[in-house]
């Protein structure tokens, strides 16, 4: 189970604007909307940090994918299958 780290002196309120069939279900599951808004903001900033990683490393990855290609894998004479 994850704790949430921040206080409630550390949040701040904000006005959020969602069709009401959304809002309706969501009351309807009895869904905490600032939590929900919450992780999905998180997994939003971890999907940009990966995005962000692959594009700044994509030279790397493909110098090292053409290695593999050409040499093989550091670990290719372990293998028993």
């Amino acid at each position: 189970m994850r704790t949430n780290t921040m206080t409630k002196e550390s949040k701040k309120s904000v006005n959020v604007t969602l069709a009401p069939e959304i809002l309706a279900q969501a009351r309807k599951l009895k869904l905490n909307i600032s939590s929900v808004l919450t992780e999905a903001l998180l997994e939003k900033f971890r999907e940009n940090s990966r995005i962000t990683w692959l594009q700044e490393n994509e030279q790397e990855i493909s110098a090292l994918n053409q290695f593999i290609d050409e040499h093989g894998s550091f670990s290719d004479y372990q293998r028993n299958f």
